[in-house]
């Protein structure tokens, strides 16, 4: 409630009245919200020096109200962005214990039903890959490119619908090239891997989420957070240790813009215990997502992942954001 005359605003309280909570988000001090309070309030509604748990109203200043306001989301919904786009993002990994850094440039342009995702040349320790194995992999993976997703309602991948002309492509021309250009048993086998996973990529979308961009940039994390909060699995490929790795993870939407004026949601968890490691130490996960708050598309994703195996610690630091001169 509101009385414009006197300029207060009449706040309902949900639960436990924390006297210094409530201050502090609305930039008041304590004793000013009490003197506020009891001045415009009647004397059943006074707050005494002894605060009560239970309190039904605190009557704060208009302005500290609208300034706070202005800055909350209105809704416990991430809604999946609809409008056309087109955005380059910076990527950067760090693998440990390797000490292994890898970076490049993705430009996703959003169009009606479906994203188209290009790749830049990827540098690893911030030269051009020199090893061999290492190039036909490059290469190989620029039959990928452009990539066109089509997502659900929430933003995971739900279709590859460029699948056929990238299996095109890989037959008639990137396939007869490696063939020409490696030969070696080695690199026989994993033309044949390769072979197998572009013939039927949409059939094969685990193996695309390995790669942490995509596993990270479709995660589905367009939904409704009750409470801006909810509880959830998430899996992590550490090509290091050549297995998956399943965490237990508590997803958390800020009720405040940043101060760059973005939506915010952390993701944090514990590796899950199982019989091979219920007396091991376990890994961890901590995402933080940035999104634009008119249109809920992705600004940034930063964070890392850690797991051990046989003792060894191993650790992928992860870092998306969104380049500038962007439309």
């Amino acid at each position: 409630m509101t009385n414009e005359d006197n300029n207060y605003i009449k706040l309902k309280i949900e639960g436990i009245f924390k006297l210094k909570k409530v201050a502090s988000e609305f930039n008041i001090t304590s004793d000013d919200l009490v003197a506020f309070h009891n001045q415009f309030c009647d004397i059943s509604e006074l707050l005494p020096l002894n605060m009560p748990k239970h309190v039904e109203h605190v009557y704060l200043p208009a302005q500290n109200f609208k300034d706070r306001d202005v800055k909350l989301l209105k809704s416990t919904k991430l809604a999946l962005p609809t409008v056309v786009s087109e955005k380059t993002y910076g990527v950067m990994l760090n693998f440990l214990p390797k000490d292994l850094k890898m970076h490049y440039k993705i430009k996703v342009k959003k169009e009606n039903g479906f994203l188209e995702i290009s790749k830049e040349k990827t540098y690893i320790n911030n030269k051009e890959i020199e090893q061999t194995i290492e190039q036909l992999f490059e290469k190989a993976e620029q039959v990928l490119y452009p990539i066109q997703i089509a997502t659900d309602e929430k933003g995971a991948i739900f279709k590859i619908i460029n699948n056929e002309g990238i299996a095109n492509h890989w037959e008639k021309d990137c396939k007869p090239m490696l063939v020409e250009y490696y030969k070696s048993e080695t690199a026989d086998n994993i033309i044949g891997k390769l072979d197998k996973s572009f013939k039927n990529l949409s059939s094969k979308k685990d193996l695309l989420e390995r790669n942490l961009f995509y596993k990270l940039f479709f995660l589905p994390v367009y939904t409704n957070y009750p409470d801006f909060f909810k509880k959830d699995f998430l899996k992590i490929y550490f090509s290091g240790i050549k297995n998956v790795v399943n965490y237990t993870v508590e997803y958390s939407l800020e009720k405040e813009f940043t101060r760059g004026q973005k939506i915010a949601l952390r993701i944090s968890g514990k590796e899950e215990g199982n019989i091979f490691n219920k007396n091991s130490e376990k890994g961890e996960i901590d995402l933080l997502y940035k999104f634009h708050k008119e249109s809920n598309a992705i600004f940034s994703i930063t964070g890392f992942a850690t797991a051990v195996e046989n003792g060894i610690p191993h650790k992928i630091d992860f870092q998306l954001y969104e380049l500038e001169n962007n439309s």
